[in-house]
């Protein structure tokens, strides 16, 4: 096929681009009969468009101090003031200045939680656990180089909600937390967690000494003015996780279309960001990306301009997701069978029974035939406590077109006999 222009300059032929297995199952479509049509790229959460006008045109005016090397570990300084004031004010903090500092990230949240679990695991001793609400992101692929093992709170065995007692109960079990991580904005389900559960989750780090990592990545997408439960809000209300290890990171990608520029906010106590960012990260890289950071600077500080474009944004998945729904249930997926919460861009769909190898025999039938490419509910595969009975296996499907694009996806999957209940 001839790829549209976006895809096209993605598409590496001379090499093996990379090791993941969308890549082989995206050559055997665009070489079989039905690869004439574009595929859906469902399953990375990346539109490559949909970026603000005014924060790409910021780019061109970056001053000549952005294209070289940057004096401060926290990020370039106009950034690094608009980040503390955009993070204090959308995460209600405002009562405890002086308690957190803001830095920039400008590698990646992924790099940044690399750094900080070596941080933690330089000031533990012995073998390091670390507690995570499952299905999640790729935290093992962080943390397990790193000598940690991943224990999982898996609510897909619990009707895919968080609930406090449910956490109490997985608490009760009695082993020790050495680094929990938080999700409170949940990628993959899309649930915003109750205060309730944030906060028996945070009882365990109370009671284990735990440090916490906050995986902020859903906190401001799609951010339509409803209260949203703030872990760093949480923390800094108690007097003793306050002075506890803990940090948060934030992803400016997600809300504003620019993965690829790797930015966004870290946020700690200020003798621990100090570390952070003056020893751990300097190890790693130098601060870079100060273009990006020039340009980010600029559009954060048009407070009105960024509020009307999340506003906008939250109508718009809001849309998708119900068109969503409607092309499901016109394909005899049962609505209850759905899982799309408003605080994450994605749906997760059920695996036909007549899949007996689960989700990867699934996603491999629906990229290779009709084109359309999602990914698991877990990122890559992990040793998991599969003896508790699961429901069905799922899949996860990106909400990075139109609602008639994502209708078109479901068509293509009806058509092919591989949605629940039409599958031979």
């Amino acid at each position: 096929m001839t790829a549209s222009p976006v895809l096209a300059g993605l598409l590496e032929t001379s090499v093996r681009p990379n090791r993941l297995r969308d890549t082989q199952w995206l050559d055997r479509y665009l070489a079989s009969a039905d690869g004439s049509r574009e595929p859906l790229l469902l399953g990375l959460g990346e539109t490559w468009r949909d970026t603000p006008a005014a924060l790409v045109r910021a780019l061109a005016e970056v001053p000549a101090s952005a294209h070289g090397y940057q004096l401060s570990m926290y990020g370039l300084p106009r950034l690094r003031e608009a980040l503390e004031s955009y993070v204090s004010r959308t995460q209600r903090l405002d009562r405890h200045a002086g308690d957190f500092r803001v830095a920039v990230s400008w590698s990646g949240t992924r790099g940044a939680m690399a750094d900080y679990a070596q941080l933690v695991r330089d000031r533990r001793e012995g073998p390091l656990t670390a507690t995570v609400v499952g299905p999640s992101w790729d935290y093992a692929g962080v943390l397990e180089p790193l000598g940690f093992r991943l224990r999982y709170l898996d609510v897909s065995r619990t009707g895919w909600s968080l609930d406090a007692d449910e956490v109490r109960a997985f608490a009760a079990r009695g082993e020790r937390t050495d680094l929990l991580v938080l999700n409170p904005q949940h990628n993959p389900t899309g649930e915003s967690w109750s205060e309730p559960a944030l906060d028996a989750l945070l009882d365990i780090a109370r009671a284990d000494g735990s440090a916490i990592l906050v995986d902020d990545a859903y906190y401001g997408f799609a951010d339509g003015g409803e209260r949203r439960a703030s872990a760093v809000e949480r923390i800094l209300d108690d007097e003793v996780l306050r002075d506890s290890l803990w940090l948060a990171v934030r992803s400016l990608g997600k809300q504003f279309h620019c993965n690829g520029w790797g930015i966004g906010a870290i946020t700690a106590s200020p003798a621990v960001l100090d570390d952070f960012v003056n020893d751990y990260r300097a190890r790693r890289a130098f601060n870079t990306s100060a273009v990006e950071q020039h340009a980010m600077a600029v559009w954060l500080e048009d407070e009105p301009a960024v509020t009307a474009y999340l506003r906008g944004e939250a109508d718009t998945f809001a849309r998708r997701r119900e068109g969503l729904a409607d092309a499901l249930a016109g394909a005899g997926v049962r609505p209850e069978r759905v899982v799309a919460g408003p605080a994450a861009p994605y749906a997760l769909i059920p695996v036909p029974a007549s899949f007996p190898g689960g989700a990867d025999e699934y996603l491999e039938a629906c990229a290779v035939g009709p084109g359309v490419f999602m990914s698991g509910v877990w990122p890559a595969d992990r040793t998991l406590d599969r003896t508790e009975p699961v429901a069905a296996d799922y899949v996860r499907m990106f909400l990075g077109l139109d609602a008639p694009g994502l209708a078109e996806a479901v068509s293509r999957l009806h058509a092919a006999g591989l949605t629940e209940g039409t599958a031979a």
